[in-house]
């Protein structure tokens, strides 16, 4: 999944590292799909709209990035080497923000503004998450699809909250494209399985809803506020890279 692949955790303590090398340009193909991989500390992006890889590397969603209406248009590809395998999820994001500035010089910044979102919390005061170890590398943190024999399964490994609540919108598909902040106050990585039903299957196949799922499975809960959120504010940025 795109959004799994290029999932980032929160950091600040590589702001100043950059790529061993790099290859940032435009992709004019006029396809719609895009891919990411991420292995060994190299990071392979094709044709990823900009204004999605700005929403994944400050942990947004599309809709919190606000610049030039360009910014969906533009599509980019990346193959970029990190300094180590073994590089961090924040690292790397910090890292690509960093090859923005230089290569497309990308001027932004943080403004919090209202918006409403989901608020992932611990239900009744007790989670039922198992602690995990961190991840050895950033791509080990995941939440994969697993065959079920009805609805819905995901198996999350060396997952962070920040990571999660960042992933939980695509792994609910049509229930939710809102916003997730994370209120669990839960530190360290977790691994834990959730089961449920899709909407569209309930009345057929019975089950749990998502929200549902998260309470008695994992014990967290979602509840919809509204709340000032950082939102990323593109003040200027060419649109074309420069030579690598």
């Amino acid at each position: 999944m795109l959004r799994a692949a290029m999932l980032f955790v929160i950091g600040m303590a590589a702001y100043a590292q950059t790529f061993e090398a790099a290859d940032l340009r435009l992709n004019e193909s006029g396809q719609e799909r895009s891919s990411v991989n991420l292995a060994n500390g190299v990071m392979t992006m094709r044709n990823v709209p900009l204004r999605v890889l700005l929403a994944e590397i400050y942990l947004m969603t599309p809709d919190d990035i606000v610049g030039p209406s360009w910014l969906s248009d533009v599509r980019l590809d990346i193959v970029a080497k990190a300094p180590s395998h073994d590089a961090s999820d924040a690292d790397l994001r910090e890292m690509t923000k960093a090859l923005l500035r230089d290569r497309m010089k990308m001027v932004a910044r943080l403004e919090p503004r209202p918006r409403s979102v989901l608020v992932l919390s611990i239900w009744k005061g007790k989670h039922k998450l198992k602690p995990s170890t961190a991840p050895g590398r950033p791509e080990d943190a995941d939440c994969a699809h697993e065959s079920a024999q009805t609805g819905v399964r995901y198996v999350c490994r060396h997952m962070s909250m920040a990571e999660f609540v960042h992933e939980l919108p695509e792994i609910a598909g049509k229930y939710t494209d809102q916003r997730i902040v994370d209120q669990t106050g839960l530190q360290g990585w977790w691994e834990f399985t959730m089961d449920w039903t899709p909407a569209a299957d309930l009345e057929k196949n019975g089950g749990l809803t998502l929200f549902a799922a998260l309470q008695s499975q994992l014990g967290l809960q979602l509840e919809g506020r509204k709340l000032p959120v950082p939102v990323l504010v593109v003040d200027s940025m060419d649109r074309t890279p420069a030579a690598n």
